[in-house]
């Protein structure tokens, strides 16, 4: 065990993916809990901000390029997560419901555009668009499934905790030790939330905390089937291990069950659809000889 902590390797991606982005969460989100109670509208925002300041802490030592205009796909993933965290974030305090439906609907139409840009670009303008309006739909269907109204977001969280362990655990198989890196820094940012809010008795998880975990898992996934290249088999199941976390969320909170229960069954039921993607792509991985 000391020999591993000794490879400088090993070190950065225990340090860098997990210690510090869980660091900076947990630190957060205690001071949000106790710095908001006299102003509760503003903990769902301040909530938030922790999982996606504790996310950009793995990236900035990760990936470490915060250039603007971004120079690859993958610098592009923090400016797209602040504007979109931000955007939504504002469109839920709105008095109005359609605030936050236009909100999710533009930042997924506006972010598949920007991440595929440089593929769209060589196609013609009839795949083209088909390549953006399909990602883009299932980015929406799939966050507005998600995160209904009006409900605690903890069973939406446990499912993105879900997606994004599986995407840590297929995208080195797809070689890709990068997004591996990543959505090891958002699972760890999300199980930090989700494990303070589980502790502390009448803590939400609002909507802008689910809405920041499915903007940063949702482009990740598309640096993973488009740059990565994932196949629609393995992008398929991953799909599918998201939706079926929402449905059992939906039909749970729909027959009135609360507690830990309808928190934890959307995650244990996701993570089937879930090992299946991360067998399919170990298959891939073996077929091809092993190697990156």
């Amino acid at each position: 065990m000391w020999n591993l902590w000794q490879s400088s390797f090993v070190r950065s991606l225990i340090l860098d993916s997990a210690l510090f982005p869980a660091a900076v969460t947990m630190l957060m989100v205690v001071a949000a809990y106790y710095k908001t109670r006299k102003y509760p509208s503003w903990h769902s925002t301040f909530w938030a901000a922790a999982i996606l300041a504790g996310f950009l802490v793995g990236y900035a030592l990760t990936y470490r390029d915060f250039s603007f205009p971004p120079r690859t796909v993958l610098s592009w993933l923090p400016w797209l997560a602040l504007v979109g965290g931000t955007v939504v974030a504002i469109a839920d305090h709105r008095r109005y419901q359609w605030w936050r439906y236009g909100a999710r609907g533009l930042i997924a139409g506006a972010s598949a555009f920007v991440l595929l840009w440089p593929i769209l670009r060589q196609e013609t303008v009839p795949a083209a668009f088909l390549a953006w309006l399909t990602v883009a739909m299932l980015w929406s269907v799939l966050w507005f499934a998600l995160t209904p109204d009006n409900r605690d977001q903890k069973p939406a969280g446990t499912t993105l905790f879900v997606g994004a362990v599986g995407l840590a655990l297929v995208a080195p198989l797809l070689g890709s030790i990068l997004l591996a890196q990543f959505g090891t820094a958002l699972a760890v940012v999300l199980a930090v939330a989700l494990v303070f809010s589980l502790l502390m008795r009448g803590s939400r998880w609002d909507s802008p905390s689910a809405d920041v975990g499915v903007l940063i898992l949702g482009n990740l996934m598309v640096d993973l089937r488009f740059y990565a290249g994932a196949s629609m088999v393995v992008m398929g199941w991953l799909l599918v291990s998201l939706a079926a976390g929402a449905v059992v969320a939906g039909i749970l909170q729909h027959r009135g069950h609360s507690g830990h229960w309808t928190v934890l069954a959307p995650g244990l039921i996701s993570s089937l659809p879930m090992a299946v993607a991360g067998w399919m792509a170990l298959q891939t991985y073996l077929a091809s000889g092993g190697g990156y």
